[in-house]
């Protein structure tokens, strides 16, 4: 598997927000988000750099640091062969398990052994139509209500007007009250971060977003330690 860093934080998105947990960000991507703040784990281009390592020296590095909480995260972790041994062996070792993926491809195979799907759908901001909408129907279809977050990177009108036809274009959204987060883009908001949450806590002040379980959440690493890496 192709590992560009393995180390410990504090979770700082979604439902675990604050948990401390084992981080392991795999190299290579299939998207080109515009505001992406992981670009080097794009390509070498981007000044890349990856070690190739079994699952089994993985799952040893995880256990030596500690966390239950784990986070295979990337790039696009969905695109790494052998994702699912890796889970395999991190679940033996007791640990919860969240996979962080742009929701373009589905392995049905791991599903199962993940215990939170972080689902995050890119909308306009991103700089391409990246909605894969029969993975997203997969997604839904296989996944249980507490296996599952949708998280949104929010910058302008138009991104909040893709979201909303994409929750009305899926029912399940609003039936299940799937768990649906909001953060701004990260370049905008840096500057005043806290006018950027406001903006969004404004927007689902609409009755739109009523029938929702919907939350506004900053990206918490943010805040805390800017875009520096292995935080």
């Amino acid at each position: 598997m192709n590992v560009m860093e393995i180390y410990r934080s504090v979770q700082g998105e979604g439902l675990l927000m604050g948990a401390p947990t084992t981080f392991v960000r795999f190299f290579a991507c299939n998207l080109r988000c515009s505001w992406c703040d992981t670009k080097y784990s794009w390509s070498v281009r981007e000044g890349g750099t990856w070690e190739s390592l079994a699952p089994e020296a993985i799952a040893e590095q995880i256990h030596v640091l500690g966390a239950h909480h784990v986070v295979l995260t990337g790039g696009e972790p969905m695109l790494q062969k052998d994702l699912a041994s890796l889970a395999h062996m991190l679940k033996d070792q007791g640990h919860h398990l969240t996979v962080e993926t742009n929701t373009t491809i589905f392995r049905a195979g791991t599903i199962p052994l993940i215990d939170l799907w972080s689902l995050s759908p890119k909308l306009p901001s991103a700089g391409e139509d990246y909605l894969n909408h029969p993975v997203i129907a997969q997604f839904l279809a296989t996944l249980r209500p507490d296996q599952q977050q949708w998280k949104f990177v929010l910058r302008d009108d138009a991104d909040e007007q893709r979201l909303r036809s994409l929750l009305l274009r899926y029912p399940l959204f609003a039936e299940a009250r799937l768990p649906i987060i909001l953060q701004p883009e990260g370049d905008a908001a840096t500057p005043n971060y806290p006018a950027a949450l406001e903006r969004l806590a404004e927007r689902v002040r609409d009755p739109f977003w009523n029938t929702y379980a919907v939350r506004v959440l900053p990206q918490l690493h943010v805040i805390i330690w800017g875009r520096r890496r292995w935080v």
